[in-house]
């Protein structure tokens, strides 16, 4: 490539960006571009450019204003739903890490007492609660098993039911 200037290149610069090369251009000034080195280089350029330009224009397509328009309100309602549950969301760990320390806290303070914990659990395994059948005929000669047994079963079904409904409305 030369470096340079040609008294006739800004002619040919204006036939090019006006579209008229080669068709409006008298036959003097395409002599010239096939004998002037720069100006041949121009006119490819420009040439190749130009369809290239035309080639993206082609494959470009445009999408809707509504559809767009839409989306950006999509993006808008989702961004301020970011900002809102921020707090939130802050509020939740802040939440669970006070429980998790309340844990780790109950559970070292109780640390000594875990060998008289461990035999009360393996007693619970031998409860009349846990065989149904010893249950039933002790629910049935003492009628204050009844409401024993009605009372965890009601409050095992609350306690699911909102963990369920929490769940269905998180999402």
């Amino acid at each position: 490539m030369t470096l340079g200037h040609c008294a006739r290149e800004d002619e040919v610069m204006e036939l090019l960006h006006s579209g008229q090369w080669p068709a409006a251009c008298d036959p003097e000034l395409r002599d010239h571009v096939a004998g002037c080195s720069l100006c041949a280089q121009t006119v490819m350029l420009k040439s190749a450019f130009a369809a290239a330009l035309s080639e993206a224009k082609d494959e470009a397509r445009l999408q809707s204003a509504g559809l767009l328009w839409w989306r950006a309100q999509l993006l808008r309602r989702n961004a301020a739903v970011e900002r809102v549950n921020r707090p939130i969301a802050r509020a939740q760990r802040f939440a669970l890490l006070i429980n998790l320390l309340a844990a780790v806290a109950l559970v070292a303070s109780q640390w000594s007492h875990m060998d008289r914990l461990a035999a009360w659990f393996s007693g619970v395994a031998e409860a009349p609660i846990f065989h149904p059948v010893a249950l039933w005929s002790m629910a049935s000669q003492q009628p204050g098993w009844n409401l024993m047994l009605l009372i965890p079963c009601v409050g095992a079904v609350v306690v699911l039911g909102g963990i369920t409904v929490y769940l269905a409305t998180e999402r």
